[in-house]
């Protein structure tokens, strides 16, 4: 009910936006085309040149814009170049050409690194998916969405859930940020979680992935490297005006069917957008004689309110709501594998609340202010009955996360660009745990659940960056010092508290000599040591865990060598990459009550055992081969290996990766696509115990997909046959199964 009411509320008001008073003045009016094709370009930013006014075209490249003088216009737009545009006395149906950029991999400005330089200036090697090619592609999910792109592995639990890996590690090991906000909390566990699916594909702008570094701008859990998702933002025009677009997906084999509504408004000083989404997703359908896995359909509703205020030249406020509920999501390999009758995530359910401001000077050593207070709220229940057991478990785990977050951009001694930043997180646990005897209906409450029930984390931060450029070389130096405070009043083992600290570093050069860069760094990071690593209790995949606060953080140094090539018809990026991990956190085998054993189960708890590295290389690759056609490619491998065990790293990806080639042509465009990965068979003794991995390691794979789009006026289809032939395969540690051959398409009307 209170979901329901959060949904018309938001919807209502951005409603009541449209009525809001529009501003007039002189105005220009134009339309922007392709160069090449001569066809009208949509979503194109048009910001005057002082940055105070902005809108972007509508889907028949049609825009609006006040000139209060003489003002120069700046067009942007992804895939093509950037251009200025000087009016001059023409005010009416002007029309401005863009030029097609051959390929796109360095040439993106990224929001992670937060110094806004192009990909190809980065030391770092940063993978980029844009929100068009989350359409492109069809995607159910975002974990979906992610198989395609360079150095990201995803591993799915089950058909509800997805964890992207990243230099070969996931879960607490790398961070999850939506629009800069950590979604990583206290809770998050060792291994895959599900909480990457609780962003809705329709909401994201674009996915920057910042691979083997973080930890010195955003804190713990950047070990593998750090994913931020920044979604979907409203535009300014010059005059009031709803715009929007209504549309349909689906999969075949009833695996999929959705519907969903945008819409927006602005006037010259306020912007807005409404997006939202009702999802019903049917059981996986597997390839080459698998076909359902049943139980694991489920049901999916979601929200995203954002809104932008130009209170000045200099300041806006942006706020923004988002929200997205999943119903009954199963854990087929549970059923299908570890002798359960049912295991459901009855609700899994996330919001986000945050309200920005921004303060910006010009001609001032002090270039920006950033400020972000926000709410975030993960609730998860799970429903769970074994076979042969009278016994129905219920378990409720609710996070409430609090976060303040300040950064200063400056620049000092005339050359260095300087960030300094503040964070910090506040989460408030409710944990409970209730079992029902289903013969008798009687029912018992217990004094914990997963965790103890009023646990608390602190986690906050200082941190400083300098970037210094000269000629063809670029220097970064970045710092961070963080604290952190888990709390936790256990009924067994008393008070469950610890405290730790942690100073992480970062540096790196890069140089540039005409198309070409050759960059090196050093990232430190942790993770620090958290409410599950310290309180948890309960099953997991191979037994039962017991708390323990003889933690300390794990740290990690990350050392990277790459090359990167931005010409006119090609673009590329490679990198090796070596990460040490040391005070490695892992289950070691341990008692309860003096008992090694309980319910059949062997008891583990959390330790620092030793050192492990990561090590592997990763290649990028866009190509121009003609006016028409393209192609791109990825390819990934990682080796990992426990040091102190003297045994694999647990849950390794195989190599793998993709191949496309690309057909554009006016207003649609085709695209063959490969994917494959090689058999993974180097097991540690977890992937050894771990059901989901068959026996000798997981097989390799080969699928090859077909995809295309056409539009036309206002309405715009996909359309994609995956895994044309059928294979039958799994993602190395998954639950569940690649999906067999389907068709995926979708509908969208532009108003």
């Amino acid at each position: 009910m209170k979901s329901t009411i959060e949904f018309r509320f938001a919807f209502i008001f951005a409603f009541v936006l449209f009525f809001t008073h529009s501003i007039t003045g002189q105005t220009l009016e134009g339309t922007v085309l392709d160069k090449t094709t001569q066809l009208p370009i949509s979503g194109v930013n048009i910001i005057t040149s002082d940055s105070l006014i902005g809108c972007s075209t509508d889907f028949n490249g049609r825009f609006q814009i006040d000139l209060l003088d003489s003002d120069s216009l700046l067009i942007s737009h992804v895939g093509y170049q950037k251009q200025s545009y000087n009016p001059g006395k023409n005010n009416t149906n002007i029309l401005i050409y863009l030029v097609q950029s051959p390929v796109m991999l360095n040439a993106i400005e990224v929001s992670v690194t937060k110094n806004q330089l192009p990909s190809f200036s980065q030391s770092a090697s940063i993978s980029y998916l844009s929100e068009e090619k989350i359409r492109e592609n069809v995607s159910r999910s975002m974990a979906e969405a992610m198989t395609t792109t360079a150095g990201v592995w995803v591993q799915k639990t089950n058909h509800g859930g997805g964890s992207p890996f990243v230099r070969g590690l996931t879960g607490n090991y790398t961070l999850l940020l939506i629009d800069g906000i950590r979604l990583n909390n206290s809770t998050f566990r060792y291994g895959p979680n599900q909480y990457f699916n609780t962003i809705a594909p329709f909401s994201v702008n674009a996915v920057e992935v910042l691979r083997g570094a973080g930890s010195t701008l955003y804190g713990s859990d950047a070990i593998g490297g750090t994913i931020n998702v920044n979604t979907i933002s409203p535009s300014f025009a010059s005059q009031k005006k709803i715009y929007g677009s209504v549309g349909g997906q689906f999969m075949s084999q009833g695996m999929e069917y959705t519907g969903n509504l945008e819409l927006g408004g602005n006037t010259r000083k306020f912007a807005y957008i409404l997006n939202g989404s009702i999802r019903d997703f049917g059981d996986l359908y597997a390839g080459k004689g698998l076909a359902y896995e049943r139980p694991s359909g489920y049901t999916e509703a979601d929200l995203l309110f954002k809104g932008l205020w130009q209170v000045s030249e200099n300041q806006k406020i942006s706020f923004n709501y988002q929200w997205l509920r999943q119903d009954n999501v199963p854990r087929y390999d549970k059923v299908a594998q570890d002798d359960y009758e049912y295991y459901n995530f009855t609700l899994q359910q996330r919001q986000l609340a945050y309200v920005r401001f921004d303060q910006e000077w010009i001609n001032s050593p002090v270039k920006n202010l950033q400020f972000t207070a926000s709410f975030q709220k993960s609730d998860e229940e799970r429903d769970t009955k074994k076979n042969n057991s009278i016994v129905h478990k219920n378990e409720r785990d609710d996070v409430s996360t609090m976060g303040l977050n300040a950064q200063l951009n400056a620049v000092i001694l005339k050359r260095i660009e300087t960030i300094l930043g503040w964070d910090l997180y506040y989460d408030w646990i409710a944990s409970s745990r209730t079992e029902e005897n289903t013969q008798t209906g009687e029912s018992i409450d217990f004094t914990r659940g997963l965790y103890p029930d009023g646990s608390n984390s602190l986690n906050t931060a200082v941190f400083n960056t300098y970037l210094y450029s000269l000629q063809q070389w670029t220097f970064q130096l970045g710092w961070r010092y963080n604290f952190t405070s888990n709390k936790a009043e256990d009924v067994f083992f008393d008070d469950l508290d610890l405290a730790t600290s942690s100073f992480v570093w970062n540096g790196s050069i890069n140089y540039k000599f005409k198309k070409n860069s050759i960059y090196t760094a050093i990232n430190t990071a942790f993770r620090a040591p958290n409410i599950n690593d310290i309180s948890s209790m309960g099953d997991f995949d191979y037994g039962i865990e017991v708390p323990t606060t003889d933690l300390k953080p794990e740290r990690s140094t990350n050392f990277e060598l790459g090359y990167k090539l931005a010409a006119n018809v090609v673009s590329m990026n490679v990198a090796g990459f070596y990460t040490k991990i040391n005070d490695l956190i892992d289950r070691v085998p341990s008692t309860y009550n003096g008992d090694s054993i309980i319910n059949g189960s062997r008891v583990y708890t959390m330790a620092n055992v030793g050192e492990a590295f990561i090590t592997g290389f990763e290649l990028d690759l866009e190509a121009k081969l003609s006016r028409t056609f393209s192609i791109l490619g990825n390819l990934t491998y990682t080796y990992g290996q426990n040091i102190t065990k003297d045994e694999p790293f647990r849950r390794i990806p195989p190599l793998f990766g993709d191949l496309s080639i690309r057909y554009d042509n006016k207003n649609y465009f085709i695209i063959l696509q490969t994917q494959f990965a090689g058999m993974q068979d180097r097991l540690s003794s977890g992937d050894i115990d771990d059901y989901r991995i068959p026996d000798g390691g997981t097989p390799g794979w080969f699928v090859l997909n077909i995809k295309g789009g056409y539009e036309w006026k206002r309405i715009g289809v996909k359309l994609a046959l995956n895994n044309i032939f059928n294979e039958a395969y799994r993602m190395h540690g998954s639950g569940v199964d690649g999906l067999g051959i389907h068709l995926a398409g979708s509908v969208r009307f532009y108003f």
